[in-house]
């Protein structure tokens, strides 16, 4: 193999491309230097976490828990306690737990209202217009029932004296016929007298007619058992003017069958219902002593005339 050259180790050895190569050679410019680091600062360090403070003794949602366990304890005390109620002994109680919680209602009692409500107690308290209307009262009381008992009319004239007045009750056999409002000649005595004491009485009074439910045979002079008590009611009220009554003073009422006092299912209770009644009422006789206490009371003096200057 003549003619060819074999490369020699040292020619390619010499030519290694690379920046070694050419730094170590000199066959290169040479490239910077690389720049020096910085050096970096130390790690600033963070302040440890605080732990949380530890509370001594319990937590403070055990008082409020307790406070309601005593409430709950002391409300069930109460309701078994109710379960047999003795109405003083409650009433201290409820009064003491008041005062210890510092809270008043002024209510002891359930459904009772508090106490800046309550109406007073007036069963206790009367006034001298109402002693002077209770003793009227008694009087005529009175002295219809010695009538009644002096004429022997127990059984056909009743007197009932009620907390509303007094009730004089006639029966219609005592005074009318069957069917009629004109007074009979024989009874005519007995209203004569009965003016009398309600003329001397001197009070207002009430003078109505009452019927039984049976209904008024057809052809007569009233057609229902209204008309028939307004015409005995007026009646007895006319007999009363006539001896001296004063007519101002008295009211004529009706109500036929509408205001019974017994049963109409039997004869006894019709007849007593069948009845003239002359009312005393408390509140009209009341009314009647405050006028006339008005009346009597002095009149004020008159003023002193003012002197010029």
């Amino acid at each position: 193999m003549a003619g060819t050259s074999t490369p020699s180790l040292a020619t390619d050895v010499g030519t290694t491309v690379g920046p070694d190569a050419d730094s170590r050679t000199g066959g290169s410019p040479e490239s910077p230097a690389p720049a020096a680091r910085t050096p970096e600062p130390p790690a600033a360090e963070l302040p440890a976490p605080a732990e949380d403070p530890v509370e001594e003794g319990s937590p403070a949602w055990m008082m409020t828990f307790g406070d309601m366990m005593s409430l709950l304890l002391t409300f069930f005390i109460l309701l078994f306690s109710m379960s047999e109620l003795e109405t003083e002994k409650f009433r201290l109680a409820a009064a003491s737990m008041q005062e210890g919680f510092g809270t008043s209602t002024g209510q002891l009692l359930p459904g009772e209202p508090p106490e800046g409500t309550r109406e007073p107690d007036t069963t206790l308290i009367t006034s001298p217009l109402a002693e002077e209307t209770d003793a009227t009262l008694d009087s005529i009381a009175e002295r219809l029932e010695e009538f009644v008992a002096k004429n022997g009319l127990e059984e056909q004239v009743v007197v009932a004296r009620e907390e509303s007045g007094v009730y004089l009750r006639i029966q219609d056999v005592a005074v009318f016929p069957s069917g009629s409002a004109r007074i009979a000649e024989e009874s005519m005595n007995i209203i004569q007298q009965l003016g009398d004491i309600v003329r001397a009485t001197d009070v207002p009074v009430v003078v109505s007619g009452h019927t039984d439910n049976t209904p008024i045979r057809a052809g007569g002079k009233f057609d229902t058992n209204w008309e028939l008590s307004a015409a005995r009611a007026a009646g007895v009220a006319r007999a009363l003017v006539d001896r001296g009554h004063d007519p101002t003073t008295i009211a004529v009422e009706a109500y036929g069958e509408y205001r019974p006092i017994d049963t109409n299912d039997t004869p006894e209770g019709r007849s007593h219902n069948r009845r003239v009644e002359i009312f005393y009422s408390r509140e009209k006789i009341e009314e009647a002593n405050r006028a006339g206490a008005a009346r009597k009371a002095p009149n004020p003096p008159d003023p002193e005339p003012n002197p010029g200057p």
